[in-house]
């Protein structure tokens, strides 16, 4: 945490009082802070390395460049992953595309279908008043 090896006498930029800087152990200013966790501690300012939560964490230069190969690694897993996404969506993209024109095709067909059907039925309904009529004639004509 905070250390006091040694102060310093500064003002702030923004109108505050002059006050003594605090030093971490890096012999770098220490923020102030506030305590954001439940607790009796709750609101209470103290101050923090800059470095903090680092400094517990890490212990030399091996870890850090260990946690920097992680993430390379999981950036080299993302990229490669967000390629094959993007080759995916241009498979599906072009599959859409196909399926678009195939359902253009069906709804010209089924146009074309409908269109044949109702001159066939057209022709029935011909062929039934043709009938009818020869019947009729028929009928009239033996009658007489």
């Amino acid at each position: 945490m905070a250390s006091s090896n040694s102060t310093e006498s500064g003002t702030h930029s923004h109108g505050r009082c002059a006050g003594p800087r605090m030093y971490c152990y890096h012999n770098e200013v220490a923020p102030l802070r506030v305590v954001k966790h439940n607790g009796p501690n709750q609101g209470k300012q103290f101050y923090g390395c800059p470095h903090w939560p680092w400094t517990h964490e890490v212990q030399n230069v091996d870890d850090l460049q260990y946690m920097v190969l992680e993430k390379d690694t999981a950036l080299i897993e993302l990229e490669h992953e967000k390629k094959t996404l993007k080759k995916e969506v241009e498979e599906l993209k072009a599959e859409n595309e196909k399926l678009e024109d195939m359902v253009a095709e069906l709804s010209i067909e089924n146009t074309e279908t409908r269109l044949f059907m109702e001159a066939t039925m057209a022709d029935k309904k011909l062929v039934v008043a043709l009938i009818i009529s020869w019947v009729f004639f028929a009928f009239v004509f033996f009658l007489i």
